[in-house]
């Protein structure tokens, strides 16, 4: 059999079935049951039955048919490296607010790539517009019931829907999700506010319109447009006010308040609003189990819980002196300066702040995961720092690159008398690694 699509295996678990037959990582898996695996949902889909017929392709060229009878729930102990096999499926919108679209050359590979895979959307949680999803696409979503998908609305006015995302197939976002909804799929979603755009009665208008499609919309985030200096020749945006991100809270307060008196809220707020307009952020049982903390909803106060769980069993003194300096971005300064504060209470414990500005994607960029590894290096050498320098994990991806590339090497190279240490996105990592280091 020649088959276009084929996974790569790179592992087979010990004392699995496919441990067993002699299946070796760099092996291809081609078909199960004569049909191709696009994708992970295809492989766990067809791999539940009883009886299998795998096509492997060797590597050394040879195809071999292994016959397998299984119990329902028995894996078959491969492992891949990704869970699309077939063609991505890209992004058809060119939304105003796009940050690939606003981002200069040279940064990690992944952040230059624009996908709007529904595939994506189950298995990780990624946002999709849905307007490159025709029947087909529906229809296996209602078959597998993939649910729950996460939906970027951004608005549900049609026409304000196709200018937004200069795409006219954008306008019938409302009559999909209401066809999903009555297939059994639920969504989280996301609107992405924009100043004078989508704000006001238009927000307002989006959230009735999500309201009635509710219990399907299992939550809804309301995010602040991100806006960098690499705007040149794009729709003219510009970021929120202080008492515009007010306007913002108190219309959706008073819509939360709603809801919760008709039984549970379920929009929430960035936390980019509540500081930039200086309002207290909601407690943490108003996060209902903190669903949308990809989106940034809801870090500051999980951060600052997980301190107040922690605080009563601070140390008094430590047995000797201790420095480290700390790098965060400058909406960070809010967050973390009353934890740094009960912390430097600490007897020989001195725990100082470094502000990073964002002069690589523009000083309106604030948010820490968003620093650049040369701007940190450039803040460093005009500062004074102690000799070991935190950075939070938010700054890096798996490979241990800053969004523009650099790597945390090139940092350690650059000052060599300096040790870094990276910190998780939570309070107890911070306490344990400054406590305990």
């Amino acid at each position: 059999m020649e088959s276009g699509t084929y996974v790569e295996i790179t592992n087979v678990r010990p004392d699995s079935i496919a441990d067993e037959l002699g299946i070796k990582s760099q092996d291809k898996l081609l078909a199960i049951n004569d049909q191709e695996i696009r994708d992970y949902i295809d492989y766990k889909f067809l791999s539940t039955d009883l009886y299998l017929e795998l096509l492997i392709r060797k590597e050394n060229g040879e195809e071999w048919l292994y016959e397998i009878e299984k119990d329902y729930d028995e894996d078959l102990g491969l492992e891949f490296s990704g869970i699309i096999y077939d063609r991505l499926k890209k992004c058809s919108n060119n939304c105003i607010f796009c940050f690939v679209d606003q981002s200069p050359s040279g940064l990690r590979e992944t952040l230059n790539l624009k996908d709007d895979d529904y595939r994506f959307s189950f298995l990780q949680g990624s946002y999709i517009t849905l307007t490159n999803l025709g029947e087909e696409g529906i229809n296996r979503i209602k078959r597998f019931h993939l649910s729950p998908l996460y939906v970027s609305v951004h608005t549900t006015n049609p026409d304000l829907r196709v200018k937004m995302m200069c795409n006219k197939k954008a306008g019938d976002i409302l009559p999909k999700l209401r066809e999903l909804a009555e297939a059994g799929i639920e969504f989280h979603t996301q609107a992405v506010l924009c100043p004078g755009i989508n704000d006001g009665n238009e927000l307002e208008r989006t959230i009735k319109d999500l309201i009635e499609l509710t219990p399907a919309v299992r939550s809804l985030a309301i995010v602040p447009v991100g806006l960098t200096k690499f705007r040149n020749g794009l729709y003219s945006l510009r970021s929120f006010t202080s008492k515009e991100a007010k306007n913002v809270v108190e219309q959706v307060t008073e819509w939360q308040k709603r809801l919760k008196k008709k039984g549970e809220n379920f929009i929430y707020l960035a936390d980019e609003f509540y500081l930039l307009a200086e309002r207290e952020l909601p407690p943490a049982k108003a996060y209902n189990g903190f669903v949308q903390l990809e989106n940034g909803v809801g870090l500051v106060r999980l951060f600052w819980q997980q301190f107040e769980e922690i605080k009563d069993e601070l140390p008094i003194s430590l047995s000797e002196k201790r420095g480290f300096t700390l790098i965060t971005g400058e909406l960070g300064v809010k967050v973390l300066k009353p934890v740094v504060k009960k912390l430097n209470e600490i007897e020989n414990l001195n725990l100082d702040l470094l502000i990073v500005a964002n002069e690589f994607f523009g000083r309106q960029v604030t948010v820490t995961g968003l620093l650049a590894g040369e701007d940190i290096i450039n803040v460093i050498e005009d500062s004074k720092v102690a000799d070991e320098i935190i950075l939070p994990a938010v700054l890096l991806n798996d490979d241990n690159l800053f969004i523009d590339g650099l790597k945390l090497s090139d940092l350690e190279n650059e000052f060599p008398q300096l040790e870094f240490t990276v910190v998780d996105n939570n309070a107890k990592d911070l306490v344990n690694k400054v406590i305990n280091n």
